[in-house]
């Protein structure tokens, strides 16, 4: 049920309790006991948060906002990728000898700040041929 959770909680959702149950005035241990989580999973959470890098923002009226993410392969994508393709995965730091969807998500957001998954690269890839 754990495993189920987790997944579940894919985005900011884990992200959100742990920030609202901070503020409601709730200490690491119990919010982690709360939320199956660990305590420096909280801790991350909050300090990204505090440090306005956590990827999601909190607009003038209180709303909760979560960043756009490219999902559509546009053309400028296509050229980035190609290039990224073309080099070794040693070009990049990796010790790999071939590219997997991950290692390719991990470049993208580490190279071009654009923050993807592994299942979005496969599916550019397919729809590059």
């Amino acid at each position: 049920m754990r495993a189920a959770l987790r997944r579940a909680r894919y985005g900011y959702l884990l992200a959100l309790h742990v920030i609202l149950l901070g503020t409601a005035g709730r200490t690491p241990t119990e919010i982690a006991t709360v939320l199956f989580c660990s305590r420096s999973s909280g801790y991350r959470i909050v300090r990204l948060y505090h440090a306005k890098q956590l990827g999601c923002t909190v607009d003038g009226e209180g709303q909760w906002a979560t960043p756009v993410r490219p999902t559509v392969l546009m053309p400028w994508i296509k050229r980035a990728l190609a290039a990224l393709l073309k080099a070794p995965p040693r070009a990049y730091g990796w010790c790999r000898t071939r590219w997997s969807c991950a290692a390719l998500a991990r470049a993208r957001h580490a190279t071009y700040r654009l923050e993807v998954s592994a299942g979005t690269v496969r599916r550019w890839l397919h729809a590059l041929g």
